[in-house]
């Protein structure tokens, strides 16, 4: 056996002779018995938990932030929806694009969503008392509501006396719906700046006693009277009839009585003319053409003035007024067809006329002097 320098790592075979000769790392084996014995190295211990999938880590990671961020998506989804449903809505309906629509604010894990809500539709009724009081001009709409009363229809009492149909000839209850214009023109009537123009025409259906001619004619002998719109102390009008080729301003219309339910509305349920803006027609109502008013007491001629003096007077821009003096001549846009005294008014108008008892006479023109006197002084 050779002998080896001590400064040297050498290796041995099992019988002691020299295996190997060459320097040799100061590190054992991972298994020292593994030779001898046939050892293994162990497996890992198995698992006793199950592994998080990426949803429960998420969920691990971030607690109660990932509950929230879905609810903030669902109610961000929602609002872009009901943004775009109320938009096209809207666009689909040019009355109701100019109404401004109500924002709802939500507030959800400290983020503010802002759900914009489709507008409510607003009806509009043309018997629905208007408001405006005194004889100052309102808006072009005078004469037809644009709110809605504050109590249903129903709410409307039915016990005005005076406001009923008298009895009397027959009248038209069901016309065509469609219109025949009545031939003629007239000459500019009154010294205003400010014409207006008109047309006459009768709703297919309805008769009159004497013919067309003769509702139109009685028409413009009104407007053309000293008495009516034309008046200095009316304001500043002047009047003309035209053709409708002309474009007039507004038609006169003598409508049958269901006809002026549809155009001019019926929660009151007491006969009315009206003036429908929309339409462009100041609409008298057959029922009152051949019956009148228990306020004229007969007096039918009376009136049909009244009639078509009030309904032109909201195509003007006047609205409702009250009885100003006890005893006095009522004013022309006081509602004569349903009463001529405040306290049975009221009940369908709070807003414009007064409880105070008063009680006027009945008047067919807005300037019963024709410029020589106060319009309403009763002398």
């Amino acid at each position: 056996m050779r002998s080896k320098p001590v400064d040297n790592s050498v290796l041995w075979d099992e019988e002691g002779d020299l295996f190997q000769e060459a320097p040799q790392p100061l590190r054992a084996s991972w298994d020292p018995l593994a030779k001898e014995q046939g050892a293994r190295r162990p497996s890992r211990a198995p698992r006793t938990t199950k592994r998080r999938s990426s949803v429960g880590w998420f969920v691990h990671r971030y607690g109660w932030r990932a509950y929230g961020i879905p609810l903030l998506l669902a109610a961000t989804v929602l609002a872009i929806i009901e943004m775009t449903n109320g938009g096209a809505n809207r666009n689909a309906d040019p009355e109701l694009a100019s109404v401004a629509a109500p924002v709802m604010t939500t507030v959800i894990s400290g983020v503010t969503s802002v759900v914009t809500l489709p507008p409510e539709t607003v009806t509009v009724s043309a018997d629905t008392p208007p408001s405006g009081a005194g004889n100052a001009p309102v808006d072009g709409t005078a004469g037809v509501a644009t709110t809605v009363p504050p109590d249903p229809p129903s709410s409307y009492p039915t016990n005005i006396t005076p406001g009923q149909l008298p009895a009397g000839g027959d009248f038209t209850k069901a016309g065509d719906k469609s219109y025949r214009v009545v031939p003629g023109t007239t000459k500019r009537v009154g010294k205003g700046s400010d014409l207006r123009t008109y047309a006459v025409e009768i709703e297919d259906g309805v008769t009159v006693d004497g013919g067309d001619k003769a509702f139109a004619d009685f028409v413009d002998t009104t407007l053309d009277d000293a008495r009516s719109w034309t008046s200095p102390l009316m304001g500043d009008f002047s009047l003309q009839r035209v053709a409708p080729s002309d474009n007039p301003d507004f038609m006169v219309t003598l409508t049958s009585q269901m006809t002026i339910r549809e155009l001019c509305g019926y929660d009151i349920k007491l006969e009315a003319s009206c003036y429908n803006s929309s339409a462009g027609r100041v609409l008298i109502n057959d029922a009152r053409w051949v019956r009148g008013a228990v306020s004229y007491t007969g007096d039918i001629g009376s009136y049909r003035r009244y009639a078509i003096n009030h309904e032109v007077g909201h195509a003007l821009g006047f609205g409702h007024q009250p009885c100003a003096e006890n005893g006095g001549l009522a004013p022309i846009m006081m509602q004569q067809s349903w009463s001529v005294a405040n306290d049975d008014l009221t009940q369908l108008d709070p807003q414009t006329i007064p409880l105070d008892g008063k009680v006027c006479k009945p008047n067919p023109w807005p300037d019963p002097l024709g410029g020589q006197g106060n319009p309403t002084s009763g002398n």
